[in-house]
C-alpha cells in the first residue's frame, strides 16, 4: 500500500500529553484554513508517495523512544486505508495510536473503533460550529456538509467513549473573540480537555496577510 506523505517527526513530546509520538503528517487536505502553517500540505497531490512497509521501518528504529503512533497533516482521514492499517498495525507491535484529524471523516472514527485500532483523538475545531463561522475560517464556500460532519464525529467520540481532546488556534482578528470561543466551548462540552492553540506567523501561513500578525499575548490567551 502506498500513502502520500509530507513528513515525519520521529519524537515528539508536545502532540499527545504524557506520550512521546512518532507523528507522520499526511499529505493532502480538504480544507483552505487562511491561519494554516502546513500549506505546503494542502495540495492532495503534495508530498511524497512512500510504501507503508516504508513506513512501518521507520516507526520500528524509534521503537525504544516512543510509545505511541500519531498522524496528522494535512488531513490523514483523507487516506482512510492508509490510517486504518498503519494503526492496526501499530497495536499489533505494542504501540498506542493517536489521530489528528479536522473531523470530517466520522466514517473513519468508525472503522477504527471497530478494529480497536484508535487510542485517542485531537479534532481540530476551526470555529463555532456554524455555517457561516466556518465558511470564513476554512476557506470553503459552503461549509455545511463540514460542518454536520464535525458534528457527527463529536457525537460519535461522545457516544462511544473514545478518549479525545477539542482544539482551536486563536488567530488575531479572524477567531480570537470570546464569544465565539464561548459557543465552541458548548459544542465540545464532556469530550475531554478544550485546547487553546497560539498562532504563529510562520512563512508557510497560508494567507500571506497573517504571516505578518503579532501572535495572541499570553494575557490574552488566559483570558
Amino acid at each position: 500500500m502506498k500513502v502520500r506523505v509530507g513528513g515525519i517527526l520521529d519524537l515528539s513530546t508536545v502532540d499527545w500529553r504524557g506520550h512521546t509520538c512518532l507523528m507522520v503528517f499526511f499529505a493532502g487536505c480538504n480544507l483552505r484554513c487562511p491561519f494554516c502553517c502546513n500549506s505546503t500540505l494542502i495540495p492532495l497531490g503534495s508530498g511524497s508517495e512512500v510504501d507503508l512497509e516504508t513506513l512501518k521501518d521507520r516507526v520500528l528504529a524509534n521503537f525504544g523512544f516512543n510509545d505511541a503512533l500519531g498522524v496528522t497533516g494535512g488531513e490523514p482521514s483523507l487516506q482512510p486505508d492508509a490510517v486504518l492499517t498503519l494503526f492496526a498495525w501499530a497495536k499489533d507491535v505494542g504501540l498506542k495510536t493517536f489521530l489528528n484529524t479536522n473531523g470530517t471523516n466520522p466514517e473513519l472514527l468508525r472503522r477504527l473503533a471497530e478494529a480497536k485500532a484508535l487510542d485517542y483523538v485531537a479534532l481540530d475545531i476551526k470555529a463555532p460550529l456554524e455555517v457561516n463561522a466556518y465558511n470564513h475560517v476554512s476557506g470553503l464556500a459552503d461549509s455545511g456538509k463540514v460542518v454536520a460532519e464535525i458534528r457527527e464525529a463529536l457525537a460519535f467520540c461522545r457516544d462511544i467513549r473514545i478518549p479525545m481532546e477539542a482544539r482551536t488556534t486563536i488567530v488575531p482578528g479572524l477567531i480570537d473573540y470570546e464569544a465565539a470561543i464561548r459557543k465552541i466551548v458548548k459544542s465540545v462540552k464532556g469530550h475531554g480537555a478544550y485546547i487553546l492553540q497560539e498562532f504563529f506567523p510562520f512563512d508557510s501561513v497560508l494567507d500571506p496577510r497573517l504571516r505578518k500578525l503579532k501572535p495572541s499575548s499570553r494575557e490574552s490567551l488566559l483570558h
